[in-house]
């Protein structure tokens, strides 16, 4: 649980998400290893690169204000 805390905290403080609008990204250890149209490709992509990790998955919005 700990590295999902870590991996949000990361989502949160990246600047750069604006070029990932309208796709998925999953992060493992604080940084963002897949980027695709569909969250269970990303998802997939993922635990294979990382098997033993599990990554936060999470679309990023296109015109959507989000309030943490």
């Amino acid at each position: 649980m700990v590295m999902i805390n870590n991996s949000f905290e990361s989502l949160l403080s990246m600047k750069d998400l604006g070029k990932y609008v309208n796709k998925w990204i999953a992060i493992v250890d604080e940084k963002i290893v897949s980027i695709g149209d569909r969250g269970k490709d990303v998802f997939r992509e993922a635990r294979e690169k990382y098997p033993d990790k599990t990554p936060l998955i999470f679309k990023v919005p296109s015109d959507t204000v989000m309030l943490l």
